[in-house]
């Protein structure tokens, strides 16, 4: 089950620059995917904190969606 703190992380792993910008669109978007085809499970309560976080991430490395360590202590504000 996929939780908020999941993502959380994988974004921390972001601002310490222990992965891409493309590294984590990646991620988001193969677990976007996942969970709307049901092969993953999302905590009713998480789901749409969760899948808007995801959606937001899964286009980072796209320069007009890029986003800021602003933005990405934003997304964490929001899932926690």
């Amino acid at each position: 089950m996929i939780s908020r703190n999941d993502v959380i992380i994988k974004i921390n792993e972001r601002l310490r620059s222990q992965i891409s910008d493309a590294a984590i669109a990646a991620w988001a978007f193969d677990l976007f995917y996942s969970i709307e085809q049901g092969e993953e499970e999302v905590d009713i309560e998480s789901c749409d904190a969760i899948t808007d976080a995801l959606d937001e991430l899964m286009f980072a490395d796209e320069k007009p969606f890029a986003l800021d360590d602003a933005d990405l202590y934003r997304l964490i504000t929001r899932l926690e």
